[in-house]
């Protein structure tokens, strides 16, 4: 003869809300969750926005060459430096100041708070895009 399962009705239950909150964080997710059509615009936008902030100074530099990228510091800015590199294209831009002209783009301090080593300021284009040259070449 066999016992019978006490638990088993609870063990049942148990697993069932289990499973039920699983679906319904996963649920969450899902609604949430960006589609992917929405990514695209939202790249295209940021990409408008940069090749916006930059049109003003890519007229005043050469159309081929290479110049000098300063930025603010911090891993963060780094994808500051790489839209600057998609809007002033073909240019080449260097992560460095020892060239001829220098890039500056300051988007979330756009007052430059301290003078710059060895560096003067060209012309400032205004929401953060700022043009250099060395000191030397003035």
């Amino acid at each position: 003869m066999s016992l019978p399962r006490i638990g088993q009705p609870r063990m049942t239950i148990a697993s069932v809300a289990f499973a039920l909150c699983c679906l319904l964080s996963t649920a969450r997710l899902a609604i949430d969750a960006p589609t992917p059509s929405s990514l695209k615009t939202s790249n295209r936008e940021i990409a408008r926005r940069s090749d916006q902030r930059f049109s003003a100074l890519k007229a005043a530099l050469p159309e081929r060459g290479v110049v000098g990228y300063i930025g603010e510091p911090g891993t963060p800015a780094l994808a500051d430096y790489y839209l600057t590199q998609y809007a002033l294209a073909p240019l080449v831009i260097d992560h460095s100041s020892n060239h001829a002209l220098v890039v500056g783009n300051f988007p979330a301090s756009p007052a430059l708070s301290a003078p710059l080593d060895d560096l003067h300021l060209v012309k400032d284009f205004g929401d953060g895009v700022l043009l250099f040259a060395p000191e030397d070449a003035k």
